[in-house]
């Protein structure tokens, strides 16, 4: 067994249906434990053995392939740190990362960035590509929020998918309702969403028609959509909160409508994929169900334990063995145990057998579907290109498939954790091969790239790319003092001008006063609102649902005050309905204002932002259909925002709280550390000797050094080597 693991034959409940396992014996059980208890098993394996597997066959191809070699260290701390937390590395993190021992460093620094709480906020914004959450939906930020915590809490990635293709109630109580509810609970809709976003397979199309050239037909898309034919979207009329039960009858039947059949019978569930068969249990298998017991365990109390006859009767030994459910809970007894924690009260958010037995099917080991298509995404996120594409629809055409189900077996025996198969991608040599020469011929590098023996080219994600930027400009803090940028801009505002019949004439406002709280200030020097950002609050979107609405009881009665303040200081100052009739006049005012901006990060934005925002334009897809990939193809547009932008701006100019200032608007300057800093800043390395030659020039031709500095960032920020993974 290459000292992997011993194998443990009891689970909670993931075994296939169909499967009968003949040789489980309680021995079998007692040894297994015994090496769990004594920690005797290991749930990752060496990324050497994925090296192995993509070289041995690259080595049969029949044409000899290009090799790129690998990247040094700084460059693979910058595709690391930009891949794993959606940023460049900062100054202290690059001089961190230089102290470690050479041979620790990228081991060190992959640990570091799977523990940042970054890591969550980047990876959201993948899960939440894939499964198209958007903010305007029902339960949309419900959503964003539940996968944010559950990736701060490293969840497996099967436990997240049988949550949402099974959960009922509302946000509130379940925040993974906002799945269904994201599809309007619509049983067409949610069984094309959870083919393509959990098994990576297209059957939209088989809705419809029989495609000629599809392995789907149409009477397979109906019955994985019955799944969900029960499912039922109720909004109650008072209180407007919209929730998901389970109706007894279902809306799903056949023939399809447009056939226009005189009969129309309901559809019964059926899986469209069959589970994969083996003679006897695979490795894998017996390693993921030894770590999900030992889980269990662990929750039951185990680590208190103190004999091996504790560890056994924890598990519930008077309990006979089933081999389809193991020691687990059948499908009612789970939908009682999910009932429970939703706190149901009568029937008003069933549950659903249906869909419980689905969510078991899809996320089920022996289900080749769902781990291949979340490691064929993951890989194609990470390293550029997937072993298959597109990457949500698998046809049986995969380059290295030998290296695809080993990390399958991988990512199923670590339990479907996310972390583990992002570590095991990460520290291999494939994650680390550099570009080809652009010079060579376009054929060669692509087959290069498309076998792993050479890094594909790669832009920042939007997300990564505007949040770099703050990083590289010292934007997520303020970097100049209070009254150093007080800009003047003018305000067209209307003011009184007397009276109509006769009275006193209202005198102008002040320059600098407001004349009208009512009115709304316009600035006359424009605003950058196409790169604005609020951040969402994930923990206040997963509070209960009393704890919600006592907040908001609270802030309507806070509103409800202030308001009423502001009606009796209007009416002391109003004039009495007897009194003069006022006329008016628009009149420009002048504003100052200390134009000190601070810039958050995007990764906890609304999703997706506003089609006119940064995001949008390099590339965050609008998540409005299926299918949908971000465009990493340049436009104008782009370019124009990082030339003119207001955050580009920003993080060009040199503030005096930076640590750039000291060697440029000190007593002594010293322009080379100067230059130093802005490309280990930058660019994460030190400029050559051709770049440093230039930067000298750019930096003292003729103007002050820290306008010269702030002309090189500029320029540095908008190169594609910015732009661009290394």
């Amino acid at each position: 067994m290459n000292g992997l693991v011993l194998a443990i034959v009891c689970n909670t409940g993931q075994i296939p249906i169909r499967r009968v396992m003949k040789k489980t014996t309680l021995s079998l059980l007692n040894f297994t434990l015994a090496a769990v208890f004594l920690g005797g098993f290991v749930v990752t394996a060496e990324p050497a053995k994925v090296d192995g597997l993509l070289a041995k066959r690259n080595a049969a191809a029949e044409k000899p392939l290009k090799q790129a070699g690998q990247i040094d260290d700084l460059t693979f701390l910058r595709r690391a740190t930009i891949d794993l937390i959606g940023r460049i590395p900062t100054h202290a993190e690059i001089l961190k990362f230089q102290k470690w021992p050479v041979a620790e460093r990228r081991a060190k620094a992959i640990d570091s960035l799977l523990a940042d709480p970054r890591f969550a906020d980047r990876w959201t914004v993948f899960l939440s590509d894939i499964l198209r959450i958007r903010s305007n939906a029902t339960g949309g930020n419900s959503l964003l929020a539940y996968i944010h915590q559950a990736l701060e809490q490293n969840r497996p990635w099967d436990q997240l998918a049988r949550e949402m293709i099974s959960a009922n109630g509302t946000t509130g109580n379940a925040p993974a309702v906002g799945f269904i509810l994201g599809e309007d609970a619509d049983p067409m809709s949610l069984a094309a969403a959870t083919a393509q976003m959990f098994l990576g397979v297209r059957m939209q199309c088989a809705q419809c028609h029989n495609h000629p050239f599809d392995v789907w037909k149409q009477k397979q898309f109906y019955e994985l959509a019955t799944y969900f034919g029960k499912t039922r979207r109720i909004e109650n009329q008072f209180s407007r909160r919209v929730y998901t039960t389970e109706a007894d009858a279902t809306t799903v039947l056949w023939p399809p409508e447009r056939r226009k059949s005189k009969v129309r019978n309901p559809v019964l569930p059926k899986f469209p994929i069959e589970l994969d068969e083996y003679a006897t249990v695979p490795e894998f298998i017996k390693r993921f169900e030894a770590k999900r017991a030992r889980l269990q365990v662990v929750a039951a109390g185990g680590q208190k334990l103190k004999s091996i006859d504790d560890l056994l009767a924890s598990v519930n030994p008077n309990k006979a063995f089933n081999p389809e459910k193991g020691f687990g809970r059948d499908v009612t007894e789970e939908v009682r145990a999910a009932a429970r924690a939703l706190d149901v009260k009568g029937d008003l958010y069933r549950q659903s057998k249906d869909r419980a037995t689905l969510a078991k099917l899809i996320a089920n080991p022996y289900n080749r579907y769902f781990a291949r298509n979340m490691v064929n995404r993951m890989w194609a996120e990470l390293i550029g290109k997937g072993f298959y594409e597109p990457i949500d629809d698998f046809q049986d055409i995969v380059v290295h498939p030998e290296t695809l189900d080993h990390l399958c077996d991988e990512f199923v025996a670590s339990g479907y954790d996310l972390k583990a198969l992002m570590k095991m991608i990460v520290n291999s040599k494939v994650y680390s091969q550099n570009h080809l020469d652009p010079e060579l011929p376009l054929l060669e590098r692509q087959a290069a790239e498309k076998n792993f023996t050479a890094a594909p080219t790669r832009r920042m994600v939007s997300e990564a790319l505007y949040d770099s930027v703050v990083i590289a400009g010292h934007l997520s803090s303020y970097k100049w003092p209070a009254g150093a940028n007080i800009r003047t801009y003018t305000e067209r505002v209307r003011v009184a001008d007397g009276v109509v019949e006769g009275g006193p004439a209202v005198p102008a406002p002040a320059p600098g006063a407001n004349p009208d709280p009512n009115m709304m200030a316009m600035p006359a020097r424009g605003g950058y609102s196409l790169e604005a950002q609020i951040a969402l609050n994930f923990d206040d979107l997963l509070q209960s649902e009393l704890r919600k609405d006592l907040s908001m009881m609270k802030r309507m009665a806070d509103t409800d005050l202030e308001a009423e303040k502001r009606r009796r200081e209007e009416a002391a100052n109003r004039p009495t309905p007897t009194g003069p009739r006022m006329k008016y006049k628009y009149i420009k005012v002048e504003r100052k204002m200390d134009d000190n901006p601070r810039f958050g990060s995007t990764m906890r934005m609304a999703t997706p932002a506003p089609p006119a925002h940064f995001l949008r334009v390099f590339g965050q897809p609008g998540r409005e259909s299926l299918g949908e990939f971000r465009d990493n193809t340049p436009s104008m547009r782009q370019q124009l925002m990082m030339l003119n932008g207001k955050a580009i701006h920003e993080a060009s100019r040199v503030g005096p709280m930076e640590p750039m200032w000291k060697y440029l608007a000190g007593k002594k300057q010293n322009i080379d550390k100067a230059i130093d800093l802005a490309y280990f800043e930058i660019y994460t390395r030190l400029p050559r000797a051709d770049e440093r030659a230039m930067a000298r020039e750019i930096i003292g031709t003729g103007k002050p050094a820290l306008d010269g500095m702030a002309d090189l960032r500029w320029a540095l920020l908008n190169s594609n080597e910015f732009r661009y993974l290394p």
